[in-house]
């Protein structure tokens, strides 16, 4: 027994020191200063841990162990191993798609343009013709790593199939989380129909707006550039960026000069991927947070939603257990705290007190923040939807390019393109972990909002009670944070209030 409980915790440490290599390995090629990313030879010093024999150990300790908090914990381990031992089998060739991307350029009106650059320059672009052409080009690029996509995709199935059993993806995937995915969709389904009516009013007054072209005749890029609300950058003015956050954690009773922790890089080197995101290689006590600045109101969200991230592993206890504090069932928990923060760029208390617009202009980016959000809340459980349906035949490529166009077209009412099929695909059903974030967050900031008011963020007494959530690391789940405020899980009733309720 004492040996065996060696060896598990041999896989602990283990898990422990090669999450940090592989995280700090995707970090560097992510925020450009690694050219090509090498987690394969990561994973090959790691062979005895991401093995059978190791999986097997842990899994049989699994069955035994009667305590239910050690229980959990080993459960945790199994699932994080065999994500390994199956990242193991992608990993040489999701290494080559991530290089590949890195390096791929564009045409585009006899301009060679790196394609990570392409999402920014259409957001930007006020030429209608123009943002098609580029969408156009980035489409070749998609579809030539589609059959990488596919390759890495069955590489996995196989896998889990073959080793373990899973001749289903969502099975596995609900085990796993402990997720009913399809009580879920049918909670998104309903939301869908309650904010119908709302979203095809007011976002094809926006689209008509922008574009001068009707809801509906429009493929998705063309989004980006209608949210970004270009009448408001310099209302957000790049430099501006840190100060907004500096200013807010202040006012919330954190000192973000004393979070050594968390490290801020805004460096804008050339191969840097735009889309801000967080590194935890070692929570609390080393965490990146990455963005290449470029302004306005979508680049400040995206930070504040990374930010969620950063403050959450940044102020966990760090006396918790590794496997609590890093080990997760799922990643809605952290994204709840992620749109909590995110959510801020739309509070208009928010926005006159931190980013000083007058009352009129803030009212105005929340309107529009507030209608992108729908937006996306609706694509992610049309998302969630196709996905379900894909891995029932994961394998049947032109039903699902079928499938994917029609279903995120149907709710968004924006023309989606089928060449994103896989491109458009997140693994481990992680559109499930966004909606259910989406679900609790809202509830969470009700309970915020009733306690302190719309300017909660001013009350120290806010900060107290979310460090108080963020110090309890990985333990809970998204539906504990419900059940905690008096909230039932799954209830979408704050969420659809929220949206029925812009003006």
């Amino acid at each position: 027994m004492a040996t065996e409980f060696r060896a598990i915790e041999d896989a602990i440490r283990g898990i422990e020191e090669s999450t940090h290599e592989i995280q700090t390995e995707s970090r560097l090629a992510y925020s450009g200063i690694k050219r090509e990313q090498n987690i394969a030879g990561i994973l090959e010093r790691y062979a005895w841990l991401y093995n059978l024999e190791t999986i097997r150990r842990v899994e049989e300790a699994y069955a035994w162990q009667t305590d239910p908090e050690r229980r959990e914990r080993l459960r945790r381990v199994y699932h994080y191993l065999l994500e390994g031992y199956v990242g193991q089998r992608t990993a040489p060739l999701e290494d080559a798609l991530v290089s590949f991307e890195a390096d791929a350029t564009v045409e585009v009106d006899g301009e060679s343009v790196p394609y990570h650059n392409v999402p920014v320059l259409i957001s930007g672009e006020q030429d209608f013709e123009r943002r098609n052409r580029l969408r156009e080009a980035s489409l070749d690029v998609v579809e030539e790593t589609n059959p990488r996509r596919l390759e890495i995709l069955r590489t996995g199935l196989a896998t889990l199939e073959d080793g373990f059993g899973y001749d289903s993806y969502t099975a596995y995937n609900a085990e796993k989380k402990r997720v009913d995915y399809g009580l879920l969709r049918s909670r998104m389904q309903d939301f869908l129909s309650e904010t119908e009516e709302t979203y095809a009013a007011l976002m094809g007054r926006w689209v008509e707006e922008t574009t001068g072209r009707r809801l509906g005749e429009i493929g998705s890029p063309h989004f980006s550039y209608i949210s970004r609300v270009p009448q408001y950058d310099e209302c957000f003015r790049k430099d501006g960026l840190l100060g907004a956050y500096e200013q807010t954690l202040q006012m919330m009773g954190l000192d973000p000069a004393s979070q050594g922790n968390i490290h801020i890089d805004t460096e804008e080197r050339a191969t840097k991927n735009p889309r801000a995101r967080c590194y935890a290689p070692s929570p609390p006590e080393e965490v990146h947070l990455l963005i290449k600045p470029v302004g306005g109101l979508e680049d400040y969200m995206a930070f504040f939603h990374e930010a969620g991230h950063a403050q959450h592993f940044g102020n966990e206890d760090p006396t918790l257990d590794y496997v609590e504090r890093a080990v997760s069932t799922s990643n809605a928990l952290t994204e709840v705290y992620s749109f909590l923060l995110e959510h801020l760029t739309r509070n208009r208390a928010w926005l006159t007190r931190v980013v000083g617009l007058p009352e009129r202009t803030a009212r105005g980016v929340a309107y529009h923040a507030g209608l992108a959000e729908l937006f996306l809340v609706r694509r992610y459980a049309a998302k969630l939807a196709y996905e379900l349906d894909f891995f029932d035949e994961p394998l049947a490529q032109e039903r699902n390019r079928r499938l994917y166009a029609a279903t995120l077209t149907a709710a968004t009412h924006f023309v989606y393109a089928p060449e994103n099929y896989l491109n458009d695909m997140d693994p481990g059903f992680y559109s499930a972990d966004y909606l259910r974030a989406w679900i609790t967050e809202a509830m969470l900031r009700r309970h915020l909002e009733n306690t302190y008011g719309d300017d909660w963020f001013a009350h120290p007494g806010a900060g107290e009670l979310l460090r108080g959530l963020w110090a309890s690391g990985e333990k809970k789940e998204n539906e504990d944070i419900a059940r905690s405020i008096g909230r039932k899980p799954f209830d979408t009733s704050c969420l659809v209030e929220q949206f029925l309720g812009l003006e």
